[in-house]
Parts: C-alpha cells; structure tokens; sequence
C-alpha cells in the first residue's frame, strides 16, 4: 500500500508541474478577424470560454462581428487551468505573398560584445552585451566605440537579455602608445533571406521569419538603419544531415534599393518599400487556426526563380516558442532534388495553405533537412504593428 501511495504522490507532483508549465504557455493575446468563425480549440485540450456576449458562441467555433478589444478565458482540459486572454478583433487582411530572394544589410545601434583580446584586464562586460553609450556618449557604430582611447575608467552603458545596465571598465596602454579596452565587438550583419510579404497599401513588408543575429554571440541586433536590396541565387549547397546548405546570393549592382529596414524582431525584420519589389500573388491572411495538418504550397528562388513548392504541414502548435508554430516537410520532388530540403536563405519562404498567406519559413531540422518549422503569419503581423493598423 505504501508503494502505491509513493506512485500516486509522484504522478500527482507530476501532473502539478505539468499543469502549472503547460499553463505558463498560454498565450496571453488572440488575434480574430471580424465576421470570419474562428474554432474555439486554440490547442490540443485547450478551449475559449467565457466569451462576452459581443462574441457570438456555437459548440465548436466563435466569430466576432465588431472591431475592438475583448476578455476571455482559456481552459485547459475542462478547467484544470486557466487564464484570462486579451482576445483582440480586426479586419481581415490581405497581402501580397512574395517569395524574392533579397539581400540584407543591417548596421545596428551600438556594438554587439564578441569577444576579449589577451591583455583584456577582465571585469564585468559579458559576451553578447550590447553598447549603447561610453560616459554617456552614444555609440552608434564602431568607428564611435574606437574613439575611446583613455587611460581611464570608462562607464558603457549596455544592454543585456533586455536590461539596461551601468557597467565599468579599464583601457589598458598598448605597445603602440594608444589605449584599448580589449573588446572585440561587430555593428552590423549582412546576408541574404526571403521576403515573405508585402503590403501594397502601406508599403510594409517582413522577411526571414526570424530576426537578424550577431553569428557568434546569437544576440539579435537593435537597428540603427538597414536595407534589404535585389539579389540574385549565385550558387546552391544542398542541406544534408548534420549539415544545413545554404543559398549563396549576390547583391545586383546597380539595382534600386528595395526598402529600409526598420525593426529587427523575433519574428523577422520589418521595414518600408522604396521601389516595388517583384511580382506575387495576393491572398488574404489566414490566422493561426486557420491552419491545419496537410499539405501546402511554399514560395521561394532557389535558382529557378520565384517558384511554388508543395510541403506538408505534419503539427500546428499555438504554444511554445513563436517562430516554431508550424513544424512542416518537404515533399516536392523538384525541391528536394535541388536543394536537400530546407537551407538557409530560404528563410521567410511563404507558407499558403487553402488559399490563405499562412505562415514563413524559419528553422530546418538539423537532422533532417527535408523538415522544419515556420511562424504563423499572425505574429509576424503582429511585430510589424500591422494588425493594430
């Protein structure tokens, strides 16, 4: 009896923790757009309930006629947990689904810390800080670090894991008779990426699906200034297992500038068209219920110009992390052929499903490059401020 007592108090213990961290990923905002059902399953065991009267309400869907701003709650498994959820309705929307390959120059706002020389005195800079000011002067690119030379302490400003902190550190003198502090640091980032969307009416547009990181530290870049240009596949290393391949691009020269880059977010960088970016078909937004398990289509240039792809859609999951909502497969045989899989470059690759601009391309599957994941096209949305607008 004792044995089966210490089982049953393990699983309760298990099942608490469980409920409590599943719990702990709900989201805390939904997005529906008016007159359109919506299902009330925002996850497996997860439901919307006490809706307001505002929210007309059917056994398995919901649909909200007037723009505003609502409460909820979301039960999980019949009432095990709960939350309140902010539950925001727009406008349906529609986008032109790109799918161009566009080259990406990015100069961030202040230094991103990469690493420390030998005679470095130590202290308490960390790798992947970023610097924003030296004794309050602001430093917006390395040229503006390098100016410090003084056989002083200094005061950097920095930011880190989205704090803002005061920190201190020693110039040393060198052989050459000038002062450094010992710090390796990078301001900027460029390469090539997918753009996913552009909106025709306000000229907004997103790409990558994922932000812009320093390669070494993983530290995403604040933006100083940015641009995304015309670029054409140069070469193709397919993905294989254990070895993502990537698209080499080359920036064409001579070519307008495409747009600036405005916002460099979790969810991909967001800026302004200045000349028109290419063609595209325009679909109207599908939000993430509106996805499903089955196949779809992708949409970018891996050396054949802009082109349709056909995938799978294998899992659909609201929770967790934002840029891994759509875990998905390559089934086209002409892609596979081409290039393995997913690699990189093909990032912000739109996703459409039933007519719909679903969600981008993000990560592969370092294991399996024929699989990876996107985000849904709502988040995206939503870091570009687009939603609200």
């Amino acid at each position: 009896m004792r044995y089966v007592r210490r089982i049953f108090f393990a699983g309760a213990i298990c099942a608490l923790v469980y409920f409590v961290n599943f719990s702990g990923s709900l989201p805390r905002e939904l997005v529906m757009f008016s007159g359109l059902p919506q299902s009330r399953s925002v996850a497996r065991g997860v439901r919307l309930d006490d809706l307001p009267a505002a929210i007309d309400t059917s056994a398995e869907t919901v649909v909200a006629y007037d723009e505003g701003e609502y409460e909820a709650q979301l039960s999980l498994l019949g009432g095990l947990a709960n939350r309140r959820v902010h539950i925001r309705v727009v406008s349906p929307k529609s986008l032109t689904a790109a799918g161009d390959l566009v080259g990406i120059k990015l100069v961030g706002r202040g230094v991103v810390v990469i690493g420390f020389a030998d005679f470095y005195p130590g202290g308490e800079l960390e790798k992947g800080d970023v610097i924003v000011t030296v004794d309050g002067r602001p430093v917006e690119s390395f040229h503006d670090f390098s100016a410090v030379a003084s056989g002083e302490a200094v005061t950097l400003e920095v930011l880190r894991d989205e704090r803002r902190l005061n920190v201190s550190a020693a110039c040393v003198p060198c052989e050459d008779g000038q002062t450094r502090l010992g710090i390796w640091v990078r301001d900027s980032a460029a390469g090539v990426g997918t753009l996913t969307f552009v909106d025709r009416e306000t000229g907004v547009y997103g790409a990558l699906g994922h932000g812009v990181s320093e390669s070494e530290t993983g530290v995403r870049f604040p933006v100083r200034k940015g641009t995304i240009e015309k670029s054409v596949v140069a070469s193709v290393v397919k993905g294989r297992r254990g070895s993502p391949g990537e698209i080499t691009g080359a920036f064409v020269t001579g070519a307008d500038t495409l747009g600036t880059i405005e916002s460099n977010t979790d969810c991909g960088i967001f800026g302004r068209t200045l000349n028109d970016p290419g063609g595209g078909e325009t679909y109207p937004v599908g939000l993430a219920g509106d996805v499903e398990v089955g196949g779809a289509q992708i949409i970018c240039d891996v050396g054949e110009g802009r082109s349709y792809y056909d995938i799978r859609v294998l899992r659909v999951n609201r929770l967790g992390n934002v840029t891994k909502g759509i875990l998905l497969e390559i089934t086209d045989p002409r892609l596979l052929e081409l290039t393995g899989g997913i690699i990189q470059g093909m990032s912000g690759s739109p996703i459409i499903q039933n007519g719909k601009l679903v969600g981008a391309v993000t990560h592969v599957l370092v294991n399996d490059p024929t699989c990876g994941y996107g985000v849904f096209i709502e988040n995206m949305l939503d870091r570009a401020g687009e939603l609200a607008g």
